[in-house]
């Protein structure tokens, strides 16, 4: 049997970004099986990427309005292996990572964020004289007021939620963060929800919140080892809007032929969804992709605009008719 299994949630719309991940493992030596919680994907999809050798799906609630992402400890618990890997479907691996996405039995494995990681992270929220780069006071003080186990926080910086490392004994951590979750979040909450000052992040916030304030909180590891660029084994996470699979960011360009390479492979082994290959992981369109990379952010922004007015209108609900 298996010793890790690697899990990933999301909607049809990133339904590529889990192709990608999945060619990727393969295309590395990268044995683990891939557990995918689909929201809302169409069957074609579901058979075709099932196609890759130990990829298997399962279906979450679409009654469950909150983002997919805060499914991630009910997909974790899905995974009957001694391990179980979160890892976000918007990235791919480079050379054989499974020995850099799995921690030991005692402590959880994901990046802890660096002094100023959190203080970009939290500058809307940080009040004048608050210390600059640990999670602000206002915010710790929710946390503990709603995990009600530790008074003091065992935590001053939080952890990055996209690669998440846990052993079977932290399976009531999971569950854990899962009613937490329920407990704390609205149930129409998105990726961000910027009205919530302590859980802005969603489920990340909500995962450092029992870091913080849990009783049974395991400790974060020490050596987080799946992004180091120079070791040649690493996780790529296309961290910003718009996604490769969308259009090329400046930033995720560093990483265009590690990505055209993983693309071409699952051509080459018949992996290629019936789906149209978008022109964005086409090589032959490189030029026009490193063209439009600059407004790649404007672009993003318009889009986040247009998903706030549409949510807005949403909940004002129709208008009432003239008398």
């Amino acid at each position: 049997m298996p010793k890790n299994t690697v899990v990933t949630a999301c909607d049809r719309n990133y339904a590529w970004g889990v192709w990608l991940l999945a060619v990727s493992m393969r295309q590395h030596g990268m044995t683990e099986p891939l557990l995918v919680g689909t929201y809302d994907w169409p069957q074609e999809w579901l058979d075709d990427i099932q196609r890759i050798p130990g990829v298997n799906t399962i279906p979450l609630p679409t009654e469950d309005k909150r983002c997919v992402t805060c499914s991630k400890p009910i997909i974790m618990l899905a995974a009957e292996t001694e391990f179980m890997t979160w890892v976000d479907c918007d990235g791919i691996f480079v050379g054989n990572c499974s020995a850099r996405i799995i921690g030991e039995e005692g402590s959880l494995y994901l990046r802890p964020r660096v002094p100023s990681e959190v203080r970009e992270l939290y500058h809307r929220e940080r009040k004048p004289g608050d210390p600059p780069e640990t999670i602000p006071p206002g915010i710790l003080s929710i946390w503990q007021r709603d995990v009600g186990e530790r008074q003091d926080s065992a935590r001053q910086t939080s952890c990055s939620a996209a690669l998440i490392s846990a052993h079977r004994s932290q399976r009531p951590f999971l569950e854990k963060w899962r009613q937490q979750i329920l407990k704390v979040l609205p149930t129409d909450v998105g990726v961000v929800n910027h009205d919530s000052l302590a859980y802005f992040q969603t489920d990340e916030s909500v995962l450092n919140s029992l870091l913080c304030f849990a009783a049974d909180a395991p400790p974060v590891t020490e050596k987080y080892r799946a992004d180091k660029l120079d070791t040649g084994e690493y996780y790529i996470h296309f961290a910003y809007n718009p996604k490769p699979w969308q259009m090329w960011t400046k930033y995720a360009l560093r990483f265009y032929a590690q990505t055209l390479d993983t693309v071409e492979y699952g051509v080459e082994a018949n992996w290629l969804p019936q789906a149209k290959l978008p022109y964005t992981l086409q090589r032959r369109y490189q030029g026009l992709c490193r063209l439009l990379a600059p407004f790649a952010a404007n672009v993003a922004r318009a889009k986040k605009l247009r998903r706030k007015i549409s949510s807005r209108l949403r909940r004002k609900g129709p208008a009432c008719p003239a008398k």
